[in-house]
Parts: structure tokens; sequence; C-alpha cells
């Protein structure tokens, strides 16, 4: 199977392709640098206050307020804003986009600042619900934290929005950034406030990087000659709301799948969340770089094609980005799981994060390695939906996943602990996956096919002969040296991906570089 470039006959395609494979690089690259500092944070934290109680009330506070930002101005608007706004942007017609804009940056606001003052004076119900196994101090903890943690949510809400205004233009190099504020904000408030307020320097650090991550933004704003209106109204108003209903249904039960952990770990011992959260923090490395990254930067092309009707292009495009983030994803997952342990070693075993906690991340870290294939798939799935404004399949796909998750965490809860609250969560994930792909197979007749097979097929002999290096490596090499064990396994790791993919063979990894090399300009 060729590169959408190759196979469709629209003569842009290939230009398309390689503006998608760029931006992806460039989003890629900046959300690495976010993921790295992301390190230096969990470190930071896990020196001061390890697999804690008062890390379990710090990640119990944002249950709500992450659901709020998600399903009001998160994720909801991203995915039903950006077709409406790109059919804008396409006809030239910047005056009505930028009042559709306002119109939905000012219903957003209204919103979330209610629910979030109503919020805050429920929060201890709301504790008592997401966190039942919580004694009454840590319910306490979790309970001021959280009413903190919802003055960020109404400015983080806007400025989710704004993210999604700019990538409806094609730009992400601002949106992208946008993240290392908010993860350098919690940084500052780990080591300058948290030794003199404790676990609330980190609150506090979250707000101060909210505020830069609305900040960095504004010259992209300016740039497009943004215009903001005091308005409630816009005929496109309705059927945005129409969409969202759906999409807000789909994010409340990927929501509980968020809060499923904290639901039943709140029975497992102290720091049994905070060592899934590390777990899950450590996934998502490679999976925003890989997942994340194409599945932005090709949605508003997926996009562009619905709007046009192009079915052969839709197909062409999100097959071509199918095939391209699994066989990434796959021997990233391989990666986590002969280097899980010297990298979590490497990266956060100081001060109170012992070795104890270390091998209780890396459990985890084991049966997340799944879900970083599933998760970074279902990116680019659940795209090619809203790409056709179709919420109501991926709802339903989410919904048996949610299913899923709850019935294998339940099950796996006591001999797996938060070990198989993870592996519930890539299972779920899974389970998404393959009922988006199954309809979308039917629905446009080729997504999945004899290239998708054979590309899985070279991926797992890739993936399995650098899984078999770094393992020889490691019994080369000795014990006692994690920074030779962990840096040394990536550089042998890395070097037997390419080798392998250069023997194996892959079009879609072959062609990036001359991609990434294109000189003409992404805007």
């Amino acid at each position: 199977m060729q590169t959408p470039g190759a196979e469709h006959p629209n003569g842009n395609a290939g230009l398309l392709s390689t503006h998608v494979a760029r931006s992806a690089a460039l989003v890629a690259a900046l959300f690495a640098l976010d993921k790295v500092l992301g390190l230096v944070r969990d470190a930071v934290i896990g020196r001061a206050f390890g697999a804690s109680a008062t890390l379990d009330a710090y990640y119990a506070a944002f249950e709500l307020p992450d659901a709020l930002f998600n399903i009001v101005a998160g994720l909801a608007m991203a995915t039903v804003l950006i077709p409406v706004l790109s059919a804008y942007t396409e006809r030239g017609d910047s005056a009505e986009a930028w009042r559709l804009a306002s119109t939905v940056v000012n219903w957003a606001l209204m919103v979330v600042t209610g629910i979030s003052i109503i919020a805050g004076i429920f929060a201890a119900d709301v504790i008592r619900a997401v966190a039942p196994g919580f004694e009454p101090e840590r319910a306490a903890l979790a309970t001021q934290l959280m009413r903190l943690v919802l003055l960020q949510t109404i400015l983080s809400s806007v400025s989710g929005i704004v993210m999604s205004i700019l990538q409806a233009h094609r730009h992400f190099l601002l949106p992208a950034a946008a993240p290392l504020a908010y993860t350098l904000g919690r940084i500052l408030g780990a080591l300058l406030l948290a030794p003199h307020i404790g676990i609330f320097g980190l609150a506090w650090g979250g707000l101060l990087g909210t505020m830069g991550h609305f900040l960095i933004q504004v010259p992209g704003l300016v740039r497009y000659g943004a215009r903001w209106s005091p308005t409630l109204r816009h005929p496109e108003l309705a059927a945005l709301l129409k969409l969202m209903g759906p999409r807000v249904l789909g994010l409340g039960v990927t929501y509980l799948n968020f809060v499923l952990p904290t639901y039943l770990g709140s029975r497992l011992t102290a720091g049994a969340i905070a060592s899934y959260e590390y777990g899950w923090r450590l996934m998502q490395f490679p999976e925003t770089i890989i997942g994340t990254a194409l599945g932005l930067t090709v949605f508003p092309t997926l996009a562009q094609r619905a709007n046009a009707g192009d079915r052969e292009g839709l197909r062409s495009t999100a097959g071509w980005a199918l095939r391209l983030v699994l066989e990434l994803a796959i021997p990233a997952a391989v990666g986590l799981i002969v280097l899980g342990r010297p990298l979590t070693t490497l990266f956060l075993q100081r001060g109170a994060f012992d070795a104890a906690a270390t091998e209780r991340v890396y459990r985890g870290l084991q049966a997340f390695a799944f879900g970083l294939i599933a998760h970074s798939a279902l990116e680019v799935s659940s795209r090619l939906f809203y790409a056709q404004r179709d919420m109501w399949t991926p709802f339903w796909a989410a919904l048996a996943g949610l299913v899923a998750n709850a019935l294998v965490g339940r099950l796996l809860l006591v001999p797996m602990a938060h070990a198989g609250l993870a592996l519930a969560n890539s299972f779920g994930a899974a389970l998404q996956v393959a009922i988006l792909l199954v309809v979308a197979q039917r629905r446009l007749c080729g997504v999945v096919g004899r290239s998708m097979g054979s590309s899985l097929a070279r991926t797992v002999a890739v993936s399995g002969a650098m899984g078999l290096s770094i393992l020889a490596f490691q019994r080369l090499v000795p014990q006692t040296s994690v920074l030779l064990e962990g840096a040394g396994g990536l550089l042998v790791g890395g070097v037997a991906f390419v080798v392998a993919v250069s023997l194996v063979g892959s079009r879609e990894l072959r062609q990036l570089p001359r991609q990434l090399l294109d000189r003409r300009p992404l805007t």
C-alpha cells in the first residue's frame, strides 16, 4: 500500500501527506521536550513526596477538574470545532470563523465557571464519590486541593479552545509549545513552593503554568487576525451543540475510565494510585510523541477531505496514518517492557522514591505497554470518525471499552493490584480501536486490508529483533550501572530498529526522511 501521495489522484495529496508528516515531527519534537520536562517534574515530585498518601490525594483532586476541562472545553470542542472552523478557513471566511470562535469561548467560559463554583461547594462529596476508600485526613486534603485546582480549570478551558482554533488554521507550533509552560509551572511549584507549603505548592505551580499555557498562544491569535466579540449567538452554534452531545457523552465515558483507577485503587494500600499514575505518565511519554502528535496533525487534513466528500483521500490518509503510528508504537511498547525498570530507576529513583517504589511502578508500566499500542492507534482511528462529524460511533466504542475496563479491573484488582488496573485500561482501549476499525473498514472499504496486515507482520519482526538486541546487551553489561543499562539499551535498541527496518522494509518509515526534509513551507 502506498502513501496518500502515491495513491490518490489529487495532485496535492503528496504535499498534504508531507505537510502532515513534517507537522507531526514538529509537534512530536515539542511533545518530546515536554515529556522530558515531565520526567524532571515527576522526579522532583517523587523526591519530595515519593509514592505516598499525600500524592494520592493530589491526583484524586484532579479527577473532576480534568473531566470538566476535557468534556466541556478541551477535547470535546477540539473534535467538533476543528471540522467546522476548517470549512470556514477553506472558504476564506475569516470574519464568520472568528465570530464562531468567540461564541464558543464565551459559552465555555460561562459554563465552566458556573460548574466550577458548584463543584467547589460540593468538593467534599465529589472526593467521597471518586475515592471512597480514603480515610478522613486524605479526603480532607484532596477536597482542599480540588478547590484550588478548579481555578486553573477555568483558564485552561479557554486556552484549550484557543489550541483548537490555531490547529484549525493548521498552525501547530504554539499549541504544541503551550504544554511546556504548564509543565514548567508545576516544576517551579515543586521546587520553590512545595518546600514551604507542601503539596499545595504543586497546585499553585499548576495555576501559574496554566497562565503561561494561554499566554504563549496569544501571538498565534494575533498572526491570524483574531477578533473577539461578546456574542452568544451564531448560525453554526446549534449544529455544534448537536455534534457535541454525543462527544460529551463519549468524553464522560473516557472520564470514568480515568476515575476507575482512583475508585478501585483507593481500596489498595497507600501509594497504589500514585504508582499507577507514575506508570501512566511514563507510558504517555512515547504515546504522546507517536500517537497524539500524528493524530493532532492529521486531523485537519482528514476533516478537509471529509468536508470535500473525498472518500478515497480520506481512506488513503487514514490508512497511512494508522500504519505509521503502529510501526512506531509497537517497537516503543517492546522498549517499555525490556527497558522499563532501568529507565524508571534512572528517571525517578531518588529521595522518597525508593527501590520498592520503582518495582511497583515497573509492574504497572509492563501492563501499560500493551496500552501504548492501543492508545496510539485510538488517536488516529477516533479522529477518522470525528472528521466525518460522526460522534456516535466513537461513543459506543468508548462505552464498550469502559465496561471492559471496569470488569477486567475489578477482576484483577486483588491478584495484580494497580498493575491489574493498568492492564484493564489497556484492554479497554484496544477494544475501542477494534470496534472503530471494523466500522471504518465497512464504511470506507479499505482502511484496514492486506497492506495493514503486511505492515504489522514487518513491524512485529522489527520489534522482536530490537527487543532481542536489547536483552542481549543487558546480559553483557554490569547490572550495577543503571545509566549504562538504560541509556545504552536505548542506543542499542535504536540502532537495531534502524537496521531491522532497512532489512525488512517499511514504505511509510522509509519515506519519512524524504518527507521531513522537504523544503516546501508548512504554512
